[in-house]
């Protein structure tokens, strides 16, 4: 027995509107796994970028700084389908990072505060420790939302993150301060 045509029509449209809701929550449902996959990228670069900048050389942990910022943020390309050139990654960090002339001054100063034996070096590498750990949270945490609204590297603009960067640098040192607090629980 044949159905009607305007039955068809509507069987048509309703099979339409629910593949279209189908093709909705399976859009949100992968950019939620990438956001989670970008967050555990962030967190693992903070590790590695903190546990480099207990190193006692002065300057070596500023280089060490900017090679684990820009391995995470070949990561992050790569969970959000971005194309990556470490000279464009260079430039962009150094646009996002250049307008937070008190972070620049701190990472210096933190650094060079290593040549001094004994305190110098434990002083210096503590503070560099935290800091890395919020810079690298902070950029990572700029770059997610940057690529999560359809951002690449190429129309990146470091003006336009800078507020957002230093609200992140300060959420950046609460994280790292509270993950490394040894009378809280880290999960």
């Amino acid at each position: 027995m044949k159905q009607p045509v305007n039955e068809q029509g509507e069987l048509i449209d309703e099979l339409t509107l629910r593949l279209q809701e189908i093709e909705i929550k399976l859009a949100t449902a992968s950019l939620q796994s990438k956001h989670v996959v970008a967050q555990s990228i962030v967190k693992t670069h903070i590790i590695a970028g903190m546990s480099l900048a207990l190193l006692p050389a002065p300057l070596f942990d500023i280089a060490a700084l900017t090679g684990t910022q820009l391995n995470m943020l070949r990561s992050l390309s790569l969970n959000y389908e971005v194309s990556f050139d470490e000279q464009t990654g260079r430039a962009v960090l150094t646009s996002l990072i250049s307008g937070s002339l008190p972070v620049l001054t701190v990472i210096g100063l933190s650094s060079i505060a290593k040549i001094i034996p004994g305190i110098g070096t434990m002083g210096g590498g503590l503070s560099m420790t935290v800091l890395s750990g919020a810079v690298i949270y902070a950029t990572g945490q700029v770059f997610i939302r940057h690529f999560e609204t359809g951002g690449t590297f190429q129309n990146f603009e470091g003006k336009h993150w800078q507020a957002f960067f230093k609200q992140q640098l300060e959420e950046g040192r609460a994280f790292v301060k509270k993950k490394t607090d040894p009378t809280t629980t880290n999960p």
